[in-house]
């Protein structure tokens, strides 16, 4: 079964109620490093790397179309609606795919909110490699996240304020070290 007909399956036993007018889409031509993505914007669910694994297949479809029932995030309504997926799942026999689904909820609930990850991780990066450049991140974080570059700003807002503190502190820390460096000298 191709990706195309998979989509249509899986609306239809999962999430009936959504997409009735068949506004939404799904492309298998992706400019992401990630195996799916979901832009709300254009009502389409990007599948870069279809699984050839029917359960890994069907988990990645309904966790990307989660997302277009949801906030967008893997958020508090994201999780139920993973779940209720995973209720689903379970009436329909498909026990290693319910599964699965938990297991995806159960990772998201450890990560916490992916901001504060990737804000932490440019903190990181600058200790140890103060001369790196705000497009370098950006294209690291894009990377990571399977964003765009064009839309690292705008999902993480405060990247620019976060990245020139974090330069000085580490700016702070090396003049420090060089200026201690000096007077032991």
């Amino acid at each position: 079964m191709n990706v195309r007909h998979e989509f249509q399956a899986i609306k239809s036993l999962f999430f009936p109620r959504w997409d009735r007018a068949n506004l939404w889409r799904i492309s298998t031509r992706s400019r992401r490093s990630v195996h799916g993505y979901c832009d709300r914007i254009c009502k389409v669910i990007e599948v870069a790397v279809a699984p050839s694994d029917p359960d890994e297949r069907d988990l990645l479809l309904i966790h990307e179309i989660c997302h277009a029932v949801t906030s967008g995030s893997h958020g508090k309504a994201w999780q139920a609606r993973m779940g209720r997926a995973a209720e689903r799942a379970d009436r329909f026999g498909r026990d290693r795919l319910a599964h699965r689904l938990r297991e995806e909820v159960a990772a998201y609930r450890e990560v916490g909110d992916w901001r504060t990850e990737m804000y932490l991780m440019v903190e990181g990066w600058l200790e140890t490699q103060p001369d790196v450049t705000l497009a370098q991140v950006k294209r690291a974080i894009a990377a990571e996240c399977g964003l765009l570059y064009s839309e690292v700003a705008t999902k993480l807002r405060r990247l620019k304020t976060v990245f020139l503190r974090s330069r000085r502190d580490a700016q702070d820390a090396r003049d420090r070290r060089s200026d201690a460096d000096r007077a032991t000298a």
